[in-house]
């Protein structure tokens, strides 16, 4: 039969038959050597039926190839598109329940109240640490538990540094006759570019506070250590607990930021985030959620 009866019969079109004969997927069974048309055989029909059905299905070239020249190898290859295919619909789900969330104003921003609160001065010290994924920076500066969460361990290589940080300058404080007296935090700024910095490059800082302030050579052997003292002043704070099912977008700061934010700007706050302090929620020791605040007043 002609290339045109087999597309009509398949499903097929003209142009993707011949498309798939120049790749070796589904060769006609015979070409006029003079006119160079192709035919194809009443047996090829099966073929061509299932070819249909992968690609409408999605499944690449390569794996119909493999599943048309394989019949073995088909339901394999098959139940891999089938996992792949549900992990993807699982992620558009989640895209779009975010979306809505996004769009419905009454919903995510008076789903998370922001507070104005007085802070007290306290001393700090803190551990410096490069950023190295400088593509999730945006989640991490503002408000994802991967910045740090003092204790937990993770599949991610600045969390699990930056764990190692806290717990290294809790012992050090601790030592010094000097422990922490609070919740830590940690906040993100750009490099030192005198350093040798990238304009790009990020620091995490990784802090806890203090009852006395420390000498500003104060160190911790291995580390890079800073001191300093936040300032007494009004700040707005939001927080949330980790087991809230909030629907997030992967590498965007979480929707409670997002209303931080449009309520510091609105207050005529600078948006300056490396102001913005990720504090971690602790019950009974353990981490249990993540609060930012930003002070109000210019230091």
């Amino acid at each position: 039969m002609s290339i045109g009866e087999f597309a009509q019969l398949t499903g097929l079109s003209v142009k993707a038959l011949r498309l798939y004969a120049d790749q070796g997927v589904l060769t006609p069974a015979e070409v006029d050597t003079w006119s160079r048309y192709r035919r194809y055989s009443g047996a090829q029909l099966v073929d061509g039926v299932r070819l249909k059905a992968l690609r409408d299905a999605d499944v690449s070239l390569a794996d119909a190839a493999a599943a048309l020249a394989d019949e073995h190898r088909a339901g394999a290859l098959l139940a891999a598109h089938r996992a792949r295919l549900a992990a993807q619909r699982e992620r558009q789900d989640a895209a779009l329940a975010a979306a809505e969330a996004l769009f419905a104003a009454e919903r995510w921003r008076s789903g998370w109240p922001v507070v104005e609160r007085r802070t007290e001065a306290r001393p700090w010290a803190g551990v410096v640490l490069p950023v190295l994924d400088t593509d999730s920076t945006g989640s991490d500066g503002a408000g994802t538990d991967s910045a740090g969460s003092a204790g937990t361990h993770s599949d991610d290589p600045d969390t699990d540094r930056a764990n190692q940080a806290f717990a290294v300058l809790w012992q050090a404080l601790t030592a010094e006759g000097n422990p922490p007296v609070g919740p830590f935090w940690s906040s993100m700024r750009a490099a030192d570019s005198d350093a040798g910095a990238g304009e790009d490059a990020v620091e995490l800082l990784c802090c806890w506070p203090v009852a006395r302030p420390l000498p500003a050579d104060w160190s911790v052997p291995g580390w890079r250590v800073v001191v300093g003292q936040l300032p007494a002043g009004p700040e707005l704070a939001v927080r949330w607990r980790h087991d809230q099912p909030i629907p997030t977008v992967p590498g965007a700061v979480h929707p409670a930021v997002l209303a931080l934010l449009a309520t510091a700007d609105e207050r005529g706050v600078d948006l300056d985030l490396s102001r913005l302090r990720q504090i971690g929620l602790l019950e009974d020791g353990q981490p249990v959620g993540v609060e930012i605040a930003v002070p109000l007043a210019q230091p």
